[in-house]
């Protein structure tokens, strides 16, 4: 079993539904770039797997 590491601090502040979202993510292990939504709006997260770890970050589109 992974650790899963939330690497911002907005991670914190989503509602439960939006974060069961992600941890559906993480449990089918789908890695790479999503778009998922973040209380009245859509965020872009990226899963990488690094180690034995599964880190969780917020990514910004420019």
């Amino acid at each position: 079993m992974a650790k899963v590491v939330f690497v911002d601090d907005d991670f914190r502040r989503m509602l439960r539904s939006d974060m069961q979202h992600v941890q559906r993510l993480v449990d089918a292990g789908k890695f790479g770039k999503h778009k998922v939504p973040y209380k009245d709006k859509i965020i872009n997260i990226e899963i990488v797997k690094k180690e034995g770890t599964i880190y969780v970050k917020k990514v910004r589109v420019m």
